[in-house]
């Protein structure tokens, strides 16, 4: 827009200016041609007429008047630009705070808990005879042989119970722990190894007279019989 408008400015200039130099051009002519009979050598002095100082005043006086009116709207778009150019993180500031929103933690799937496996119970791979050696008034001695069949070593227990009315009490054992309570004799041995044997025993005391045998035999994971 100023660029045009200066255009302009600059055409209007050059066509006055052409107009005034034909003026003078012609006021000269007609000044030579109506002082030729005069006195030679004289020079002529020729006034301008008042059309023609008309027209030299109207021509604008300095052209850059013109340069500062065509910089001073350059300065305007820069500022618009510089002030856009400023409000443009908006956008970006909207994007990073949806963008900072948490996720929403996914729930696991639950785990049910595995269950162990329950142990087998141990195959009757002990075999045990019970016997007595010695037997007297108020006493006895009594033996248990236990042989471990299995494949792996394993440790034993064996129960026996007696009459009630025989009040039988251990006085002692050996090769194993030996415990007594209401009639029941309670023998428990260490690890037995696989294919190997051990002989326990106790001394026991009795109410009654004669032999006393115990009315029944145990033993965990396997088989007792009375010789």
């Amino acid at each position: 827009m100023a660029k045009h408008a200066s255009r302009q400015f600059i055409l209007a200039r050059l066509v006055l200016g052409s107009a005034a130099a034909v003026l003078l051009s012609l006021v000269v002519w007609i000044a030579v041609v109506a002082g030729g009979s005069g006195t030679a050598g004289q020079p002529l002095l020729v006034q301008p007429s008042a059309a023609l100082q008309a027209a030299g005043e109207s021509l604008p006086s300095a052209v850059p008047t013109t340069e500062a009116a065509s910089t001073t709207p350059s300065l305007t778009p820069s500022a618009s630009v510089s002030s856009s150019a400023s409000s443009s993180p908006s956008p970006s500031a909207s994007v990073s705070s949806s963008a900072s929103g948490r996720p929403k933690p996914s729930k696991s799937p639950s785990r049910t808990p595995s269950r162990s496996p329950s142990p087998s119970p141990a195959a009757n791979t002990l075999a045990v005879t019970y016997s007595t050696s010695a037997v007297w008034r108020d006493g006895f001695i009594a033996a248990v042989r236990v042989v471990n069949n299995g494949p792996a070593a394993r440790e034993w227990t064996v129960t026996l119970t007696y009459p009630s009315n025989a009040d039988v009490e251990v006085r002692g054992g050996w090769n194993a722990s030996v415990s007594a309570g209401g009639g029941t004799i309670t023998l428990r041995g260490n690890s037995l190894a696989a294919g190997a044997s051990i002989t326990a025993g106790f001394q026991g005391s009795k109410d009654v007279g004669g032999a006393v045998n115990p009315i029944s035999c145990a033993v965990g994971g396997g088989a007792c019989r009375m010789s």
